[in-house]
C-alpha cells in the first residue's frame, strides 16, 4: 500500500518545499521508491515557449536525482494564487487533471509527497479551493508551519479547516529555530489534538542531502510515513 502525503502550509513562504525537499530525499534514502509532485505551481518561468516550474522540478530532484522531470497538472507564468494566474493565463484550474496526476504518481510508489500552493484555503478557481482538491484525495494532511511567534493561531484554524473537511492529518511540521521557545509545539499539540512531527531546524545549506539528515534527525518519519 502506498502511503501518501499532501503538505500544506499556513501561509506562503513558510517553508513547504525545503520541507516537502527533505522528507522526500529522506524516503528515498530508506530505500522506498518515492514520488513527489506539485499540481498548481503559479510563478513559473517560461522556458521554451513552456512553463517549467522550480518547485516541481525541486521536488522530482529531490525523489530521482538530477534531471528528473518535475510533475504537475499546471504551470502557471506570474506569481499570484493560482486562480488568479490561472486567469490571466486564459485557463481554469480543474479536479480531474490533479487528480489524473496524482494517481499517475501512485503506480508502483511506496510513499507519494504531493505539495500544495500557499495554505490549504488558497482558491484554484472560481469555484475551487485546495482544501477542496485534497479532501478529493483521501491523502493524510501534513501542515508546514514557521516557528514563530503567531503560529499557533495560524496552525490551530488550518487545522480546524481540514477537520471540516474531513481531511484526515498526518501532523504538523514546525520549520525553523526560533530565538526562544514559545511554547509553539506543546500549544498546537494540545489545542489541536495533532501529532507535532518534528521541528525542522534553519538549514544552512539547502542541498538535499543535508535537507534530508536534518529530516532523519528531527522528524519522526516513520509516523509520517505509515500507511
Amino acid at each position: 500500500m502506498t502511503s501518501r502525503v499532501f503538505v500544506t502550509g499556513t501561509d506562503t513562504e513558510v517553508g513547504k518545499t525545503i520541507v516537502a525537499r527533505a522528507i522526500t530525499r529522506a524516503a528515498a534514502r530508506r530505500g522506498l521508491k518515492v514520488r513527489a509532485i506539485k499540481p498548481v505551481e503559479s510563478g513559473a518561468p517560461i522556458v521554451d515557449g513552456r512553463p517549467s516550474p522550480l518547485d516541481a522540478s525541486a521536488l522530482a530532484q529531490a525523489a530521482e536525482g538530477p534531471g528528473a522531470e518535475a510533475a504537475f497538472a499546471y504551470g502557471l507564468r506570474d506569481p499570484v494564487s493560482p486562480h488568479l494566474a490561472a486567469a490571466r493565463d486564459g485557463v481554469e484550474i480543474e479536479l480531474a487533471p490533479i487528480l489524473a496526476l496524482l494517481e499517475e504518481a501512485e503506480r508502483g510508489a511506496d510513499v507519494v509527497i504531493a505539495e500544495g500552493a500557499g495554505g490549504l484555503m488558497v482558491p484554484l478557481s472560481g469555484s475551487l479551493l485546495f482544501a477542496d482538491v485534497i479532501a478529493r484525495t483521501g491523502y493524510r494532511l501534513v501542515i508546514v508551519a514557521p516557528n514563530v511567534l503567531g503560529t499557533i493561531n495560524a496552525t490551530l484554524l488550518t487545522i480546524e479547516a481540514a477537520r471540516a473537511r474531513g481531511i484526515p492529518l498526518a501532523g504538523v511540521i514546525l520549520n525553523g529555530t526560533p530565538d526562544a521557545d514559545m511554547g509553539n509545539a506543546d500549544a498546537i499539540s494540545r489545542f489541536g489534538e495533532t501529532a507535532i512531527l518534528g521541528e525542522m531546524p534553519t538549514a544552512r545549506s539547502l542541498d538535499d542531502e543535508t535537507l534530508a539528515g536534518l529530516a532523519e534527525a528531527h522528524l519522526d518519519l516513520d509516523q509520517l510515513f505509515k500507511h
